[in-house]
């Protein structure tokens, strides 16, 4: 009979004997506490992968990775041109920038405005309210909502001019909203580029900057830096790391932070089967002296509760992982189910870069987060397995 033939009919034998009460209900309470506590880590996990996948497209299609400015304005076509040849860019597109106040009626506040050809090009898909062209401005939707306007109103905007110290006012129609999810809806207004040249009075060759995307939001510093030489001395570049790198920083930081965390959350509950397999070799001490006198070697009694430790770690962590991914992809959607129901706002754009709470479970997350808990649960049971090893089978049956 081979060793491992021998160790399965053993380790069935522990597993079907009677169990004490406490006993069951320690090893019942180990594996639940490890199941919740995996869970935990891989939906921390798939929600602060989702704030950084969020942060590169979401916020990172309204932010330009790369923009190309001009002091009084400048010319775009030879720019862009320029700027399209090279492999790293994805897109270029020109705009006209400004800031003032919008009113609509007694409601007064600060917006900030880009006039661009076509509004899609400045967003991603869905981020409009209507992807068919209107005539008008679109406005951001939590701005729209404290100015208590509708979509077909005429609201006022207030532009200052540098030139002689006055702000001249003109009246444009609201086309429909955006909805980017991001701080943007609090003061974005999308006007069109002719409007917008009108506004700050630039002739229709010239716009305030180009909005350059790569294909690699984190060559930006790179680029920017080799653009600037290649530059007229009135044109100057900043980049999207100039405005939001702290804020990807700290969500990075962040996100180590958690892990490590929760980590220890597992580990703690891993090393909770110490207790409930300790518990086990105390109530299977006859079973273990039968398998002695049987010739099992002590070598071969402790690998059954290295096993019986592993086989814990195994299904917690199968548990655990399901359950997680169950969560991590409708945990969206349970936290907007809150907030409607209770009127509350977990994520003010106030404070997050975005307004919702985003999920990206991955595969890789998932498996390294059940191999830590396998391999916690295997080397906490190495104290229970040595101590069953060190059982005298003489002094427990003389004891029955």
């Amino acid at each position: 009979m081979n060793l491992r033939f021998r160790l399965g009919i053993a380790l069935r034998y522990v597993l079907t004997r009677e169990q004490a009460p406490l006993s069951r209900f320690l090893s019942l309470l180990s594996v639940t506490g490890l199941v919740l506590a995996v869970a935990l880590m891989a939906v921390v996990m798939s929600v602060m992968n989702g704030f950084d996948r969020e942060m590169r497209t979401r916020v990172l299609a309204v932010i330009p990775h790369v923009s190309v400015m001009g002091a009084g304005g400048l010319e775009p076509n030879d720019l862009t041109e320029q700027l399209l040849s090279n492999a790293d860019v994805q897109s270029v597109t020109p705009f006209v920038e400004l800031q003032g106040l919008v009113q609509n009626r007694n409601q007064v506040e600060a917006f900030v405005g880009v006039g661009v050809s076509d509004p899609s090009s400045w967003l991603l898909p869905g981020m409009i309210s209507d992807d068919k062209p209107k005539p008008g401005v679109w406005v951001g939707e939590r701005l729209g909502q404290r100015l208590n306007a509708s979509v077909g109103d005429r609201v006022s905007v207030v532009i200052p001019d540098s030139g002689d110290q006055k702000a001249r006012a003109y009246t444009v129609t609201i086309a429909g909203w955006l909805s980017t999810q991001t701080e943007a809806d609090d003061a974005l207004i999308l006007l069109p580029l002719q409007d917008a040249q009108r506004f700050v009075g630039y002739e229709s060759d010239k716009v305030s900057g180009l909005k350059v995307q790569l294909q690699d939001v984190f060559l930006a510093p790179w680029f920017a830096q080799g653009l600037q030489y290649t530059l007229a001395p009135t044109q100057y570049v900043r980049h999207w790391g100039m405005t939001h790198g702290n804020l990807y920083a700290a969500i990075q930081l962040s996100r180590d932070l958690i892990v490590i965390l929760v980590a220890a959350v597992v580990l703690i509950a891993a090393f909770n089967v110490v207790s409930s397999l300790v518990l086990l070799v105390t109530d299977k001490r006859e079973e273990v002296a039968i398998l002695s006198t049987m010739g099992l070697q002590p070598r071969a009694i402790a690998s059954i509760f290295l096993w019986l430790g592993t086989l814990i770690g195994v299904v917690g962590s199968v548990l655990g992982v399901t359950l997680g991914y169950v969560l991590s992809i409708s945990i969206t959607s349970i936290v907007a189910r809150i907030e409607h129901v209770f009127g509350v706002n977990f994520l003010n754009t106030d404070v997050y870069p975005i307004a919702f709470l985003p999920t990206d479970p991955q595969a890789g997350d998932f498996v390294l987060v059940a191999l830590i808990a396998i391999a916690a649960c295997a080397l906490a049971a190495v104290y229970p397995a040595r101590r069953a090893a060190q059982i005298a089978p003489a002094e427990v049956l003389s004891e029955a």
